[in-house]
């Protein structure tokens, strides 16, 4: 996959790159005015699924499924769905080649921006996690495209804001997602993806958007094309929008839920390490994902998106209030 977008940038004019030790792929376009910031788009380059070797793509009209608190109509819509040569369904990787590809067309249409490709965020953020800080000095606020559906805003990302609530940064951002997208957009908590580390490492604001995906690490998984290009406008309409200024934003650990969706995020008792994802046991049900570490448990709605993380305490809290109700309804 590197070795791909390595090519693929030898192509864009005006475009200078590099890789890392991680295979992490860093590309600056254009040279600033002094005083002027870069947009950075980010996404992942691994996937889920299994390695296909030579994987199918059909154009199918396909219906949208419910996806994290939107209901989609009956319509049928122009998709991308992959399959085993022997016409087995195999994820088609949209999370998060559609962020791949929507950072790599933004290269060729803007003057000035930054792209971050970062490797392993599937098994914790690996990649991210070891950015290039000196890349990100002259970025003025960084935009990820790394959910499903056509109407996700991550605000808060493994339990970190990621811009101000109700500040000039998303106050401008509104009306370009809602004029674009053509939906209100849905603000909600991301249990994890590669955002989270560059706004540790960064002091500017940053968001996440949808890029088109659905049924997102399944072999049912496609990618509706009309939602990918639709981020595609989202994201030059939002550059025309904010300009090459930055919109600071300091990170600071939540203790509690910042945007009134009933979540719960633990306090933290250290200041530099998040989330380790890769030291947690996975598991997902019909209508939740778990991440089980030592200490504590994350449960992510399926439905609604919602996040909460219960410590030990809290787990044995809730187990002498449903044992309380239970002694009080021995019908229950």
């Amino acid at each position: 996959m590197v070795n791909y977008i390595s090519n693929v940038l030898e192509t864009i004019e005006g475009v200078e790159y590099y890789t890392d030790d991680m295979n992490n792929v860093y590309a600056t376009k254009g040279v600033l005015p002094e005083g002027e910031f870069y947009p950075m788009f980010i996404a992942h380059t691994d996937t889920v699924h299994e390695l296909v070797d030579n994987i199918v793509v059909e154009e199918e009209m396909l219906q949208k499924p419910t996806t994290f608190g939107r209901t989609f109509t009956e319509e049928l819509n122009l998709s991308l769905k992959g399959y085993t040569p022997q016409g087995n369904p195999t994820g088609i990787g949209g999370d998060d080649k559609c962020g791949v590809f929507l950072a790599l067309e933004l290269l060729r249409e803007l003057q000035y921006v930054k792209v971050g490709l970062f490797v392993s965020e599937e098994t914790g953020c690996h990649g991210s996690r070891e950015c290039d800080v000196d890349f990100l000095k002259d970025v003025g606020y960084a935009i990820q495209f790394d959910a499903p559906g056509n109407h996700l805003v991550t605000e808060v990302c493994s339990g970190i804001r990621l811009y101000e609530s109700r500040g000039e940064f998303i106050n401008r951002i509104i009306p370009v997602f809602e004029n674009t997208m053509g939906v209100s957009p849905y603000q909600q908590s991301h249990p994890y993806t590669d955002v989270s580390q560059i706004k540790i490492k960064g002091d500017f604001s940053c968001i996440n958007f949808s890029c088109g995906y659905y049924n997102m690490h399944t072999s049912s998984e496609f990618v509706v094309v009309k939602d990918v290009e639709d981020a595609f406008n989202l994201a030059v309409g939002v550059v025309k929008e904010l300009g090459n200024v930055k919109y600071e934003y300091t990170y600071v650990r939540p203790t509690y839920d910042y945007f009134g969706q009933s979540n719960l995020f633990t306090e933290y008792e250290d200041d530099e390490e998040d989330f380790d994802y890769s030291d947690s046991e996975y598991i997902e049900s019909e209508n939740n994902y778990f991440h089980i570490f030592d200490d504590e448990v994350e449960i992510e709605s399926k439905k609604t998106g919602d996040t909460v993380c219960l410590n030990i305490k809290d787990m044995a809290d809730l187990y002498l209030l449903i044992r309380e109700r239970l002694l009080e309804n021995e019908e229950i």
